[in-house]
């Protein structure tokens, strides 16, 4: 593996991570916890995972999939099948 592919498959990675850490938070802020949204590492995680979910959200909205917001999970699983063809 070249450095370059190194590189890419990190930031799959990264993005992942961050995808499951936003999962939690909005999960913990929409079942009533403590978590403020303008916290600087919601805001970080947020900013970076919002506009890679958000084109997903649309095509299957929470009303459409009975409440459940699937974009994280169709999300994951595009980055893993980047991260094995690459």
């Amino acid at each position: 593996m070249s450095p370059l592919e190194n590189l890419i498959r990190y930031v799959i990675w990264a993005l992942i991570l961050l995808i499951i850490i936003d999962a939690v938070i909005m999960n913990i802020i929409a079942f009533g916890g403590r978590i403020s949204t303008y916290n600087p590492l919601v805001r970080f995680v947020r900013t970076i995972v919002t506009p890679l979910e958000e084109p997903f959200r649309r095509m299957l909205p929470p009303r459409k999939t009975g409440g459940l917001d699937l974009s994280p999970l169709i999300l994951i699983l595009l980055l893993e099948a980047l991260a094995s063809i690459i």
